[in-house]
């Protein structure tokens, strides 16, 4: 399996790989020694069956939480402003 991580990391470190023709890969994944269905897989660009053939397990997590709610005035305060404003008109 480090063959293939070895690879991948090269061909995303290196542009001229990542962005040549199939032939330049299938050129260096010849040289790579890689299991015939896992160059394959690359080759063809297959994330799902490179996934499938590593046993690797993609997982989105999403986490949410609610906005925070806007604090209500005290009762108690409010009465205290109402009191003598009432006490005024009164």
């Amino acid at each position: 399996m480090s063959n293939v991580i070895e690879f991948l990391e090269k061909m995303g470190s290196d542009a001229r790989l990542r962005h040549s023709g199939t032939g330049q890969i299938a050129a260096t994944l010849q040289q790579s020694n890689l299991d015939p269905e896992l160059a394959a897989a690359i080759l063809a660009g297959d994330q799902k069956r490179l996934e499938i053939l590593l046993g690797a397990r993609t997982n989105v997590i999403c986490g949410m939480a609610p906005a925070e709610e806007e604090q209500q005035p005290d009762k108690d305060r409010e009465e205290e402003e109402i009191r003598p404003a009432r006490a005024a008109a009164g």
